[in-house]
């Protein structure tokens, strides 16, 4: 004789709830409540199918014999038998039935939310490396800039150096001058700028 479900499950609650990690929900604990979910529902559908098979053979027309005299009311206490027991399988099926929609419902809401979390993490993730994106890239043409402005200067350095040389002879190596005499002063030019 096949078992029935051995004590009631208790209906599932209908606000689950898992705690935020990072940005969206515990995938793990997320699976772990969904394979649970799925096997209360496959043992309420084994059982509904087991209360289905129990009636079936319970609908089987037993073979008409005569009655004998002294058992003139066996058959109407068959029949009050079959019909409650038709009577508890409808129930169990019927109950089988709402737990199997209540936890198949509560699966498909811890889904949803899972996807949902899922989307919001990925979307913050796309949009913490844009942000790191803007950042380098604001980075890099501050960089460039600095450097343009080095360079600049290095130029104006370098037409200075080059005005001072054509100004004083070309040569302002201190050992070529002959007479040990120092070379007059340059006019004072502009300072030249320091690098920022």
């Amino acid at each position: 004789m096949e078992n029935t479900v051995s004590e009631p499950e208790a209906a599932p609650e209908p606000d689950v709830r898992f705690p935020m990690v990072l940005r969206g929900y515990d995938r793990r604990q997320v699976d772990e409540y969904v394979r649970i979910a799925e096997k209360r529902v496959d043992r309420h559908e084994k059982a509904r199918r087991v209360a289905e098979r129990r009636l079936a053979k319970a609908q089987v027309p037993a073979p008409r014999a005569p009655e004998p005299d002294g058992a003139a009311g066996l058959g109407k206490r068959i029949e009050k038998i079959l019909q409650v027991a038709k009577t508890e399988a409808a129930e169990i099926k019927d109950q089988a039935r709402k737990e199997s929609e209540a936890l198949l419902a509560a699966a498909e809401k811890t889904v949803a939310e899972a996807e949902s979390a899922a989307a919001e993490t990925d979307r913050a993730a796309q949009r913490d490396a844009q942000l790191v994106i803007s950042r380098a890239e604001d980075e890099a043409a501050a960089i460039r800039a600095t450097h343009r402005a080095v360079l600049d200067q290095l130029g104006r350095i370098v037409d200075v150096v080059e005005e001072l040389r054509e100004r004083f002879g070309g040569d302002t190596d201190p050992d070529a001058d002959a007479g040990g005499e120092s070379p007059a002063e340059p006019e004072t030019a502009d300072p030249v700028p320091s690098p920022a």
